[in-house]
């Protein structure tokens, strides 16, 4: 006969199993392992662009304009500017939003299109911005806007609480969107020491849409509402959503001899119009671990026929992404990173991405440490005329946690402009050497393997 201690000894045993299971799982899970099965690289710009809008369910946009912005003060003057003429919606999600300068002249701005009758919506996330007080938003919410944390922790939230939006979007009217990897928070704009290096794209026309449909989804999540304001999405025809081109349209554009960007015309930091088309990629993880940008990304790398250029804050590729760097430089592919250097705010996560350069390092792949300040921009260029920019980092977090956004335009001028940049980014870094990366210290190589547990959740 089975005595009560024995039956809580055993319960206990029991109980200990499935809690060490689920930390396992927790702590250690395998994310999906990527691998394309066709030769992509075989296609041209029209095709890449049918299998782009195909693959991630997401339609070609036309983009009337769109201007680079990369100095953090420029870049909130550009938001309030934007907010204090808004006529109808203003809505803003972010990752990180922070008391601070910067903090206070958006909330002022929108406080002020509040007052004024502009329906006015923020979605910050519950832990990227844990210690930001209500009374920060208290003119907002007086005015009549509305500011909703996603995720926040709570006991129902409880099997999502790992399940963070890192988007970082600022949409105006249905009309003008701001999207990058840049918070709200003072380490954008400080002087000294120098501010976090980011870029921001501010884009006009029907592109738009496909941004405040991104910024609906998690809305609706934390506030019930679904987004149906007119001042939310423009007439269509007004919008000049009949200018939409086809799959037909742009496999002409792309074979119309000339060898002019397929899908794009120039595109100037000055506010100029063109025949731009690009997708927005919203991205939020699946039950079966797979997400849109881990794809987009997989994708993307596997179709560079020329070149790759890649700056993240956070390289810790993964098997999948290893193996497409590594095939792509096989057959010929120039390919550049550039990464957090020793002012990165995650040590432990860049060790833990440092422990996986050795193979990329070892066939010739350039991988360049920023040695200027917190490098915080997330942009990749393909073939010098595709271009992918938005809140996504490459590691499991944004692959297959967090909800991100992306922009992918196909435009040689645009991509010029950021390679120009890129370019100067890898004056201010530190070329890592093979051979000295051989000879790391030990208590890097410490760091690295307690960042095998922790790189997932940074």
């Amino acid at each position: 006969m089975v005595t009560l201690i024995e039956l809580a000894l055993i319960v206990g045993a029991f109980a200990t199993i499935v809690l060490g299971f689920l930390t396992y799982l927790l702590l250690f899970e395998r994310g999906a392992s990527y691998s394309v099965g066709a030769a992509a690289h075989a296609l041209d710009d029209g095709a890449r662009a049918r299998l782009l809008t195909d693959l991630l369910a997401t339609p070609l946009q036309r983009i009337d304009a769109c201007d680079v912005l990369n100095e953090g003060a420029a870049m909130y003057d550009a938001y309030v500017a934007a907010i204090r003429g808004a006529m109808h919606t203003v809505h803003l999600e972010a990752y990180i939003f922070r008391p601070g300068h910067a903090a206070d002249a958006v909330v002022g701005a929108l406080a002020e299109a509040a007052a004024r009758g502009v329906r006015v919506r923020v979605t910050i996330d519950a832990i990227g911005s844990l210690g930001t007080p209500q009374r920060m938003f208290a003119a907002l919410l007086a005015a009549g806007g509305a500011v909703q944390r996603y995720h926040p922790l709570r006991l129902e939230n409880f099997r999502r609480w790992n399940n963070r939006t890192h988007r970082n979007l600022l949409v105006i009217d249905g009309a003008v969107a701001f999207i990058g990897g840049a918070g709200i928070a003072d380490q954008w704009r400080r002087a000294e020491p120098a501010p976090w290096r980011d870029c921001v794209l501010r884009v006009r026309g029907p592109i738009v849409r496909g941004l405040q449909a991104v910024f609906a989804e998690n809305w609706l999540e934390c506030a019930g509402e679904l987004l149906v304001d007119t001042g939310a999405f423009p007439d269509a025809a007004a919008a000049g959503a009949d200018a939409l081109p086809g799959p037909a349209a742009v496999d002409a554009a792309a074979n119309d001899g000339d060898h002019a960007p397929p899908v794009a015309a120039s595109i100037a930091s000055a506010d100029l119009r063109s025949d731009t088309f690009g997708v927005v990629v919203g991205s939020t993880p699946t039950a079966g671990r797979s997400t849109r940008a881990r794809t987009l990304i997989q994708l993307l790398l596997a179709s560079a026929q020329r070149s790759i250029r890649l700056c993240t804050p956070y390289f810790v590729p993964d098997r999948g992404i290893r193996r497409e760097l590594l095939a792509a430089h096989a057959r010929g592919v120039d390919i550049t990173v550039i990464t957090g250097g020793p002012y990165g705010d995650h040590a432990i996560t860049r060790r833990a991405g440092r422990r996986r350069y050795g193979a990329l390092l070892a066939h010739g792949i350039e991988i360049y440490e920023y040695a200027r300040r917190m490098m915080h921009a997330k942009v990749l260029v393909i073939d010098e005329r595709w271009v992918c920019l938005g809140s996504t980092n490459i590691d499991h977090r944004s692959f297959g946690l967090n909800d991100e956004v992306n922009l992918v335009a196909c435009s040689d001028a645009l991509a010029a402009e950021l390679i120009a940049r890129f370019a100067s980014d890898r004056d201010h870094s530190a070329r890592v050497d093979y051979q000295s990366w051989l000879r790391r210290p030990w208590g890097e190589r410490i760091l690295a393997t307690l960042g095998r547990i922790t790189e997932r959740h940074q």
